[in-house]
């Protein structure tokens, strides 16, 4: 009888716990949903925006979609991969260090980044 007792307790309590972690990740889950979706909404608008400059840059100069493309390709292979990806190149300090294209100032000596491109801290 005792024994059923904690059986019975025992299958409750874990119940219980399961319940609340199956909430907590379904909440998680909503969570990370919506980071997601502000994401794609943040690309949608870069996508946009990007348009908007191409067509600009057309109307408004010679340079055509193979210039484009040709411009695209070069970035990509700065790197030395064509993968598609942008790589951030790390900046020349004047003590020497190479500087990431995040930091502001360098990590060894405090001196302000050299910085490379605007785009590197996008």
């Amino acid at each position: 009888m005792i024994g059923d007792y904690h059986s019975r307790t025992n299958a409750r309590r874990n119940s219980s716990t399961s319940r609340h972690l199956t909430n907590e990740i379904v909440s998680r889950a909503h969570r990370v949903n919506n980071d997601f979706r502000g994401v794609d909404d943040r690309i949608d608008r870069l996508a946009l925006l990007c348009e908007a400059m191409w067509q600009v840059i057309v109307e408004e100069t010679n340079i055509s979609e193979e210039d484009l493309k040709k411009k695209v390709a070069d970035l990509d292979m700065s790197d030395g991969r064509k993968n598609f990806r942008r790589q951030r190149m790390a900046s020349p300090c004047e003590c020497g260090a190479k500087v990431p294209p995040v930091s502001v100032t360098c990590q060894f000596c405090g001196a302000p980044a050299m910085g490379g491109s605007p785009f590197d801290v996008v």
